[in-house]
């Protein structure tokens, strides 16, 4: 119903990046004939390898795996205000040196009051949209 009222690009997230739940929404979107925006939801460190499981790598093979399901871009939303401009850098450009034909878009919250830094860093890195809340 939403695509057939106008809306014609679905940002398909799920906040803990559980892969069944975003397939569910990427293929309902994409079933709808809408642009499918595979989202990444943001946490931990990328630019700090010690912190475990958050790291670059994680976020590469999700990033794949959205791809393969068949979303049109690619988005991280740093719901938290996390991401740092050195992260943003780190993930964007290697998102970009995978994906150069995909768009990618950040989106973050100011909650560290650095967002407006890091969504300059992610434009420098590549990323084709930025926006701050």
């Amino acid at each position: 119903q939403a695509q057939e009222s106008g809306v014609d690009v679905f940002r398909v997230f799920d906040s803990l990046n559980y892969l069944e739940n975003l397939k569910l929404g990427v293929d309902a979107a994409g079933k709808a004939g809408g642009v499918v925006e595979g989202t990444m939801s943001y946490t931990g460190d990328v630019a700090d390898p010690s912190k475990g499981k958050y790291n670059l790598e994680y976020y590469m093979k999700l990033a794949r795996e959205l791809v393969d399901m068949g979303s049109h871009t690619l988005a991280i939303k740093d719901m938290a205000g996390l991401l740092t401009p050195r992260a943003a850098t780190l993930l964007v450009s290697a998102l970009r040196e995978e994906f150069p034909d995909i768009p990618i878009h950040v989106h973050t919250h100011d909650t560290a009051g650095s967002g407006v830094a890091s969504m300059l860093a992610a434009a420098q890195a590549g990323a084709d949209i930025v926006d701050g809340a």
